[in-house]
């Protein structure tokens, strides 16, 4: 009798030592999948690996990325040696993106070429990007840029968005392109966009350039203030005819 005691008593143990265990497995688990915010320095291996989907993006501002991807192809780095570095620039119109550097070169006959890309949105809720608003910014237009070097003769990059857009660098025009920014995004969204640059030319390119401009949403208050101003001065237009 006080062996079978014994072994309830062990079983029990035993069953809240695995459920403990389950829920420190299920916590990292979580915790592996929350938005946390964008490494300012890393490289393309460590974002293609933490970031690939909005549960568990990184965010910059109030910006959201995720999605990550890099395919070289013949003599191109690998991603664990492509330099990632955060783009955000503060101002009346903020920029985001990134910024990926290294020496993509042809050795003899050899080519490199590399397929890279990335999706950006405007954070859906507060929680997502640290508290920091909800979906109050709108994606307004977007740039492209590249440093290719002196390897004869330099290849072309071609940057497409995915909502139709397309631009092409070359060696005689790196970018920033379109000059202004604007590549069909219209008044502005709130994303998803993918933007993907594809590399395959007899050339090299050092650093590459991925950037998105934002504008703020005006929050509910200010049209509604805005909204009573011009409400006013119907009114007051109408009076004065009185």
């Amino acid at each position: 009798m006080l062996h079978l005691i014994l072994s309830s008593r062990a079983v029990r143990r035993a069953s809240v030592s695995m459920l403990a265990g389950a829920a420190i497995v299920g916590a990292s688990t979580a915790a592996s999948a929350a938005v946390v915010p964008c490494p300012t320095t890393t490289t393309l291996d460590i974002l293609v690996g933490a970031f690939n989907v909005p549960a568990n993006g990184c965010f910059s501002q109030d910006v959201l990325f995720y999605g990550f991807s890099y395919t070289p192809t013949g003599n191109a780095t690998a991603a664990s040696g492509v330099q990632a570095g955060l783009v955000f620039q503060t101002g009346s119109v903020p920029v985001h993106g990134w910024n990926f550097s290294d020496s993509w070169s042809q050795a003899g006959s050899v080519l490199s070429g590399f397929t890279l890309s990335y999706s950006i949105e405007a954070c859906p809720s507060a929680a997502m990007c640290g508290g920091l608003g909800g979906p109050d910014t709108l994606l307004q237009s977007a740039d492209a840029s590249y440093a290719p070097v002196s390897v004869f003769p330099p290849g072309n990059a071609v940057v497409d968005w995915s909502n139709g857009a397309t631009v092409t660098l070359t060696s005689a025009d790196p970018g920033p392109l379109p000059m202004n920014g604007n590549i069909g995004l219209g008044s502005g969204i709130t994303g998803p966009i993918t933007v993907t640059e594809v590399f395959s030319g007899t050339g090299a390119i050092t650093q590459t350039s991925l950037r998105f401009y934002t504008i703020p949403i005006p929050e509910a208050g200010t049209l509604a203030l805005l909204g009573s101003g011009l409400a006013g001065l119907v009114l007051f237009g109408r009076t004065k005819r009185g």
